[in-house]
C-alpha cells in the first residue's frame, strides 16, 4: 500500500515538474506547435510571446510584449500585415530553421526569412531576456526579431544600417491602435557614409521633424530632455566599416525604457515604474511647433515664445518680405567681403543646423566625434564609442 502510494506520489511530482517546465519554456523546438492561448516566456520573465488582439480588434497577431505591465506594451508583431481572423492559428518551426504563423488549414501567412541549407532538428527559436526572438542553429543566430523592428525601440535594439547587407533598421508606426499594419510614419537614423548621425521622423518619406545631430553624448535640439549620467542605461553611437547604428543598453532587470512611434507620428518615451508595473511618460517628440522641419528656412530661427515664431538671424533679412511663407528663409543684409570689422556672432540655446549636407572627412573616420562641423559650430563634446 505504501509502495503504491509512493509510486503515485512520484508520478504526480513528475507531472507537476513537467507541467512547470513546459509552461515556463522560453523556446520553440522543431515541429513544436504553439497554439493560440499558449505562450513562451523569457527566462527572466520580463517578456512574453504569443497571440494577441490589439485595442478593440478581434484579429489575432503573433507578438512579443512586456509581461505583467499596464497598459499592455507590445514591442514586436510578426504578422502585422496579415492578421488571423480567428483563434485557430499556430506557430511552428520547421527542420530548415523557418518560423511560421499558419492558419488552421495550414496556409502560411507569415514566416521568418531564416534558412539552413540542410535538414536538421537542432534548430530552436528562443525568446531572450532582452525581448529579442532569435532562431539558433548550433549556437549561431540565423535570424532575430531585433533586425526587423516595428513601432517600438527598447534596450539592445539598433536604429541604423548594416553597411555590408544594406539592411536598414528603423521604426514604423502602426496604422492605428487597433491595427498594427505599417502606418504613415517612420523614425530613421541618417546612415550615409561620412555623414553626421541625426534622426528623422518622416511622414511617407517627407521629413517632418529632425532630432540631432548627435554630439557624442546625446542628440542636440532636445531642450527638455537632458542625458542624466546617473540613468541606468548606456547610450552608444556605433560607427565602423560594417555598421552604423544608435542604441541604448541596460543590464538591469528592474529597469525598463521604451520609445514608441505612435500612429500620429509622435515618439513617446516611457519608463516602467517597477513598484506598480505601470508605464510612466518620460518625454514626447516632437516637442512643439518649432520642431516642424525647415519651418523658418535657411538662416531663420524659431521660438514659440515669439510672435511671429520665425525671425532671421542677426545680419540677415527675410528672403521674401512680402510673403508670410518662411520656408525660403533669410538672406544677408549686405554682401560678405571678409574684410576689416567682419566677425562672428554667438547664438546660445539654439538647435544646431541640419548636417545632412555636412561631410565628415575620411581621414577623421577613426576619430568620428572629435571634429567640428564648420568654423562656427562645434558638434563634438567627447569621443563616441566605435
Amino acid at each position: 500500500m505504501n509502495q503504491a502510494f509512493l509510486l503515485l506520489l512520484s508520478h504526480v511530482a513528475f507531472l507537476f515538474l513537467l507541467l512547470t517546465i513546459c509552461t515556463s519554456s522560453d523556446t520553440i523546438s522543431v515541429y513544436q506547435n504553439i497554439t493560440d492561448g499558449d505562450t513562451i516566456v523569457s527566462r527572466n520573465e520580463k517578456f512574453e510571446l504569443g497571440f494577441f488582439s490589439p485595442g478593440s480588434s478581434t484579429n489575432r497577431y503573433l507578438g512579443i510584449w512586456f509581461k505583467n505591465t499596464s497598459p499592455h506594451a507590445v514591442i514586436w508583431v510578426a504578422n502585422r500585415e496579415t492578421p488571423l481572423s480567428n483563434t485557430l492559428g499556430m506557430v511552428t518551426l520547421n527542420n530548415q530553421g523557418i518560423l511560421s504563423v499558419v492558419t488552421v488549414v495550414g496556409t502560411t501567412i507569415w514566416s521568418s526569412n531564416s534558412f539552413v541549407s540542410f535538414t536538421n532538428f537542432n534548430s530552436i527559436a528562443q525568446l531572450m531576456d532582452n525581448g529579442n526572438l532569435v532562431i539558433k542553429y548550433a549556437n549561431s543566430v540565423i535570424w532575430q526579431s531585433f533586425d526587423y523592428p516595428g513601432d517600438t525601440f527598447i534596450s539592445g535594439m539598433k536604429l541604423g544600417k548594416n553597411l555590408i547587407t544594406g539592411r536598414e533598421m528603423y521604426l514604423t508606426s502602426w496604422r492605428s491602435a487597433d491595427d498594427p499594419s505599417t502606418g504613415e510614419y517612420t523614425v530613421s537614423l541618417l546612415t550615409e557614409e561620412y555623414k553626421y548621425p541625426q534622426v528623422y521622423i518622416k511622414n511617407n518619406y517627407v521629413i517632418e521633424t529632425r532630432i540631432g545631430p548627435y554630439d557624442g553624448i546625446e542628440f542636440a535640439g532636445l531642450p527638455n530632455y537632458k542625458h542624466n549620467p546617473d540613468h541606468m542605461y548606456m547610450v552608444d553611437m556605433v560607427v565602423h566599416e560594417k555598421e552604423k547604428y544608435f542604441q541604448y543598453t541596460s543590464n538591469l532587470t528592474t529597469f525598463s525604457l521604451k520609445s514608441t512611434l505612435n500612429p500620429s507620428g509622435k515618439v513617446e518615451i516611457s519608463q516602467l515604474d517597477v513598484r506598480n508595473h505601470k508605464w510612466m511618460s518620460d518625454h514626447t517628440m516632437p516637442i512643439d511647433y518649432c520642431d516642424n522641419y525647415g519651418l523658418c528656412g535657411p538662416f531663420g530661427s524659431c521660438s514659440t515664445s515669439n510672435s511671429p515664431t520665425c525671425e532671421c538671424l542677426k545680419g540677415f533679412e527675410l528672403q521674401n518680405p512680402n510673403s508670410d511663407n518662411w520656408t525660403s528663409g533669410c538672406k544677408r543684409t549686405r554682401a560678405l567681403d571678409c574684410g576689416r570689422g567682419e566677425g562672428f556672432f554667438t547664438f546660445s540655446s539654439m538647435k544646431l543646423p541640419d548636417t545632412q549636407n555636412a561631410m565628415l572627412p575620411k581621414k577623421y573616420e577613426d576619430n568620428f566625434f572629435f571634429i567640428s562641423t564648420t568654423i562656427y559650430t562645434n558638434i563634438s563634446k567627447l569621443g563616441g564609442k566605435k
